[in-house]
């Protein structure tokens, strides 16, 4: 009797050590000296030709990032955009300045930064045919310039390929074979820095898999990770969802809110909601991961997820922490680096979803919980004291706005088809601001980074002087200076306008530089547009000097069709 139950005992121990061994989870052999970071998007971006976030970060905002502890930043960078086009893609000068910049400031702060290739990745875009060569031609750029740089750098291949051609298995060879050329010609430059690759079908987890072996012991294997989307990207119209609200995570039924009707693609959406419930449990959401990591021991290669994240419009913020933190964990677990997207905006560490550090304040607006979820530290220092544009002015007597870029505490405001800030002058070198066209009621101007008092200045009799050139005849641009919007609060809290005119009296269209002054007593009020209302406001008088938000160049109902340039904007 005393053997059977010994025997028992054993077959019993023998079981649990076998169910223990299935339960165990993989790990990544590799492993780099970097866990978690986060993306800088929005920073080196621009679509349309437009680089108008290019001054938001500077060393204080990688500063701040650091002392989160944050090991490493994904910086995207448009660099077909920012570069000359075919047939060379010569990188523009503003950009490399920047990279150099933020290779300089994450060497002395020892953390880690990756040079992203990004690209327009949008709902329903398609990566173009002939990227391999634009690739090889940008590359081999980035790589004779930063092969000497320190530890810190790393390369990023290209960011999200999804070819769309209609044959995925086709897209997803091209993709591996491309992708290895464009390695090929960064060694042949850089043997040094660590690669980062990825697979079709935008860094897809599931076609990672079927990468080539590229026969590289430096790389790290990538992969987006924003599953369940139907919770991570609710109400994004980028991503479709833009009628998608309040679902729930994980999945509840009595929370789940009725399916939409009407989308562009409700077959998509309907196999979502149908799903939901399934692919929203751990086990389906762990699968792929522990699939990567037993490809990338396979391979003896770094595992990476450089971006995850859940946008914050609609999603319930306890909800939201705590997918941060079970997908944190799962990749912790699995020796998986994570970078999230991202610092600010909509799936940002911060409360609110600016661009501006004006709005998305460090630290007050972090969002605590979130940064706790994330595992990064929360900042034990007061709120510091903000640099204000019209104090330093009074102080200094000097009221420029913009010249040799925007003055500190200012940013650049508005909207263009295409733009650049801070463009160089190809005899002078002196930047300017350059409009190649605008659509009817577009804008240029600054954001001040507080509300300022213009009062003295009015009484005072002082002028805005810009100093422009065009070449369009029939110009007709409306200057206004903007009041603070605080929604809620009544009428005399709207964005009230004070406008004035800049046309062909004012500007001759010659392409030459000219000073445009417009007394500060001559702007009269022209209304208000609310952002929060969608709403017209006709003039009540309400404009006041007091809390002056913005300056706007607004291009009316003509537009733009010939370039406007501006090299200077001041009060005097």
């Amino acid at each position: 009797m005393k053997k059977f139950i010994a025997f028992v005992q054993f077959l019993t121990l023998a079981l649990c050590l076998l169910a223990a061994k299935e339960k165990e989870v993989p790990k990544v052999q590799k492993t780099m000296p970097f866990t978690k970071g986060l993306n800088l998007s929005g920073w080196l971006e621009g679509y349309n030709n437009s680089n108008w976030r290019s001054d938001l970060f500077g060393k204080q905002d990688f500063e701040d990032i650091k002392s989160l502890g944050v090991e490493i930043v994904r910086i995207p960078i448009f660099f077909e955009e920012f570069s000359t086009g075919s047939p060379d893609y010569i990188v523009e000068d503003w950009l490399w300045e920047k990279i150099d910049k933020a290779v300089e400031w994450c060497t002395e702060l020892k953390m880690y930064m990756i040079i992203d290739f990004h690209n327009d990745c949008g709902y329903k875009t398609k990566t173009k045919a002939n990227v391999e060569d634009m690739l090889l031609k940008i590359w081999k750029q980035i790589a004779e310039r930063y092969k000497n740089s320190g530890e810190y750098v790393l390369y990023e291949i290209m960011n999200e390929p999804h070819f769309e051609s209609g044959n995925k298995a086709s897209d997803v060879a091209k993709w591996g074979k491309l992708q290895g050329n464009v390695l090929k010609a960064i060694r042949a430059v850089d043997k040094r820095h660590t690669v980062i690759v990825c697979a079709e079908d935008y860094c897809s987890v599931t076609y990672l898999l079927k990468l080539p072996d590229y026969k590289d012991d430096n790389l790290i294997y990538n992969f987006h990770d924003y599953t369940p989307m139907l919770f991570t990207h609710q109400g994004a119209s980028w991503a479709g969802l833009e009628n998608v609200r309040h679902i729930p995570f994980p999945y509840s039924k009595e929370k789940m809110p009725k399916m939409p009707k009407k989308q562009k693609d409700q077959g998509w959406i309907e196999s979502m909601f149908a799903n939901y419930k399934t692919e929203g449990s751990e086990e389906y959401l762990v699968k792929p991961l522990d699939e990567a990591v037993k490809f990338a021991n396979k391979r003896g290669v770094a595992l990476m997820c450089n971006e995850y994240g859940v946008v914050m419009d609609y999603a319930d913020n306890t909800e939201r922490c705590n997918w941060y933190r079970l997908k944190g964990k799962w990749m912790q677990e699995r020796n998986i680096c994570r970078v999230s997207w991202d610092y600010r905006n909509k799936l940002g560490v911060f409360t609110n979803d600016s661009w501006y550090p004006s709005q998305a304040r460090f630290p007050e607006d972090l969002n605590v919980e979130l940064l706790k979820a994330m595992e990064f530290n929360v900042p034990q220092i007061k709120p510091r004291k903000r640099f204000s544009w019209l104090e330093n002015a009074k102080k200094t007597g000097d009221y420029t706005i913009y010249r040799n870029g925007f003055a500190r505490g200012t940013y650049f405001a508005g909207w263009c088809d295409s733009f650049r800030i801070n463009r160089k002058d190809s005899v002078s070198g002196e930047p300017y601001i350059y409009v190649g066209k605008a659509e009817k009621y577009n804008a240029i101007g600054c954001r001040f980074g507080e509300s300022c008092d213009f009062s003295d200045l009015v009484k005072s009799g002082m002028s805005l002087e810009v100093e422009l050139s065009t070449g369009q005849k029939d110009l007709d641009i409306k200057v206004y200076f903007v009041d603070k919007e605080t929604p809620g609060k009544g009428k005399e809290n709207q964005p009230w306008r004070c406008q004035a005119t800049i046309d062909g009296r004012r500007l001759p269209a010659d392409g030459k530089w000219h000073k445009v002054r417009i007394p500060l007593k001559e702007f009269a009020d022209a209304g208000a547009w609310s952002d929060s209302e969608n709403k017209w406001y006709d003039a009540e008088g309400l404009f006041s000097w007091g809390k002056v938000n913005e300056l706007k160049f607004d291009f009316g109902e003509k537009g733009l069709k010939n370039s406007l340039s501006v090299r200077s904007i001041a009060i005097k």
